[in-house]
């Protein structure tokens, strides 16, 4: 487990400003990342019988759902995404030039959209906190730990939907986290510290965090 520096640090990271490449089109859009048959680190999640299915090739998406899939790119750090937009693509037929279609559409539409049946949730980390609670399980953590990295990692690779706040760059979940940690008499010195149905667990524990998700969702949905 990663130790955290001060939360004066925190603050200081929180309100530097970054520079990086534009990621947005005319009109404020985002710009959609480039979807092919060769992409890889991608994460591509659509609904099922059974709720949000994710993968992370277009090959292992069904045929039946390549119609409309959204595509995160976790790659793009969470200070440099747009939290009012999610891309989709079609996956059904190829451009010109190989890649599929991918269009950006506010997230309020899309979300619209998905009602009544279900709301999409995040796989990768977000910067903002106001849906976190959509998924089973929010992450806090940072860019650079290496334990937190093996843990994004097992989270994709076990389909386990899940919101990550950065506490490296974003002083209110740092906040947020200390406060947590508070109330129910947990450190959260380091990181990672997974929150599963409103409990803390500290450190990367498979084992645990398995069983915090078989008690916290329904049967047909929990980790098998």
């Amino acid at each position: 487990m990663s130790v955290l520096p001060s939360m004066s640090l925190f603050v200081v990271l929180a309100l530097a400003a970054c520079s990086g490449e534009d990621r947005t089109e005319k009109g404020g859009a985002p710009v959609p990342p480039i979807v092919n048959d060769s992409s890889m680190g991608l994460i591509l999640s659509w609904f099922g019988p059974d709720g949000t299915q994710v993968a992370s090739s277009v090959a292992d998406v069904p045929v039946v759902a390549r119609a409309e899939v959204r595509v995160q790119d976790p790659s793009i750090p969470p200070e440099e995404r747009n939290p009012n937009w999610v891309f989709i693509a079609n996956l059904e037929k190829k451009k010109g030039n190989g890649n599929y279609p991918v269009m950006a559409i506010l997230r309020s539409k899309w979300e619209h959209k998905r009602r009544p049946a279900t709301t999409d949730v995040d796989v990768t980390p977000r910067a903002e906190a106001s849906s976190s609670n959509t998924a089973p399980v929010i992450m806090y953590a940072t860019r650079t730990c290496p334990v937190c990295i093996k843990a994004r990692r097992w989270l994709l690779d076990s389909k386990i939907p899940y919101t990550e706040k950065d506490v490296g760059s974003d002083s209110s979940a740092a906040a947020e986290l200390a406060r947590k940690g508070r109330v129910q008499g947990i450190s959260t010195s380091g990181v990672p510290v997974f929150e599963i149905g409103g409990k803390l667990l500290v450190g990367f524990d498979k084992s645990a965090i398995l069983k915090a998700l078989t008690g916290a969702r329904p049967a047909s949905q929990q980790v098998i």
